[in-house]
């Protein structure tokens, strides 16, 4: 028993393991959405779910166990009631097509793992921790596997419900810290990429945020404009009203800036008063558009300085479009179109030709 114990456990952990690598792979490289995501946590845990009922556990009077459960908890607490649905039916319709057909054997099993949904499913509803949802469904799926258990044995097979009871402990225990691990790790990487491709006062993506967004732009082939913005006289600010107060402006800026772009394209702050926006896909004229009514907008909008006053501030405008400009001279065609703005008078946009 043991060592099918073992077993069990290195192909839970192989699992968990590389289905959460699956799952990052496309989140983070196919940005598939959280649904097709959830509907794949399902049919992955499910077929996993049938992987376990082949590697049971033999015990007396020939009585097959599994952590089939397992697989169900974990599809809630990774996808919620629909992946926890999917799973659960996939794992009731193997019981049956692939393991004897219709028996009293497999009418148990299906209505086991069909009570293990309808008790998962509310138990990750409660307010609470991520310990206390697993908890609860851990407790409640033991307590129906012990009771067809001892409804299938009756008083004289408690020896065996004990020690079922003792293997779903250590598998519920065993499984949390598997899932809370790798939850911690996808949240502690996710957070370590937003500071290192975000700009901490503004929330937009920095220097190497941008890189990222204007390669991936290249490689998509298709056109795209790229607006450099300055903000106009931007020393007077900090030598005015503090560096405290040029701080305020440009979080409330880059919050400004965000918004505008953000079902048009993406925004960053490469540095000091200097933001980048790429707008996908576009061409000249709707560039031109785009930029004006951000520099209106910026132009009517007061900013609130940390001791309460509020000031106007305007911003210049370089505009280059893709693939007008290589690659290579994009960026620093655009930017002597900024420049050109700011000869010409500040407060306005200028198309790099």
């Amino acid at each position: 028993m043991l060592r099918d114990l073992f077993i069990n456990f290195c192909l839970l952990s192989t699992f968990l393991f590389f289905g959460d690598m699956a799952l990052n792979i496309l989140r983070n490289h196919f940005k598939a959405s959280p649904i097709w995501l959830n509907l794949a946590s399902g049919i992955g845990l499910g077929m996993f779910g049938i992987v376990q009922l082949i590697f049971t556990f033999k015990l007396q009077n020939g009585i097959l166990l599994d952590f089939r459960q397992l697989s169900i908890i974990v599809a809630a607490s990774v996808g919620g009631p629909w992946a926890a649905l999917i799973a659960s039916l996939i794992i009731a319709t193997g019981r049956v097509l692939i393991f004897g057909g219709i028996t009293s054997a497999s009418i148990i099993g299906v209505v086991a793992t069909l009570l293990t949904f309808v008790l998962v499913f509310p138990a990750f509803l409660l307010k609470g921790s991520f310990r206390l949802k697993w908890t609860v469904a851990a407790i409640s799926t033991t307590i129906v596997a012990l009771a067809l258990l001892l409804y299938r044995l009756g008083l004289g097979g408690l020896p065996i419900i004990m020690l079922l009871a003792a293997l779903q402990v250590i598998s519920c225990v065993f499984t949390y810290y598997m899932v809370r691990y790798l939850r911690e790790t996808r949240e502690m990487h996710d957070m370590l990429k937003q500071e290192i491709e975000h700009d901490f006062l503004t929330g937009l993506y920095n220097s190497r945020g941008f890189e990222s967004r204007y390669r991936l732009a290249i490689a998509s082939g298709s056109p795209f404009a790229l607006l450099l913005l300055d903000i106009d006289h931007f020393k007077k600010v900090n030598d005015t009203y503090g560096h405290p107060a040029g701080d305020a402006v440009l979080e409330q800026l880059g919050k400004i800036v965000r918004e505008y772009v953000r079902k048009v394209g993406c925004a960053s702050r490469k540095g000091g008063e200097e933001f980048a926006v790429i707008l996908r896909p576009c061409d000249s004229k709707r560039a031109i558009e785009t930029a004006d009514r951000l520099r209106r907008k910026i132009e009517e909008t007061p900013f609130l300085l940390p001791d309460g006053r509020l000031i106007h501030i305007t911003i210049s405008v370089g505009i280059g479009l893709y693939p007008t400009f290589s690659e290579s001279q994009l960026v620093e065609e655009t930017d002597r179109a900024l420049y050109r703005a700011k000869q010409e008078g500040r407060n306005r946009g200028v198309l790099a030709v």
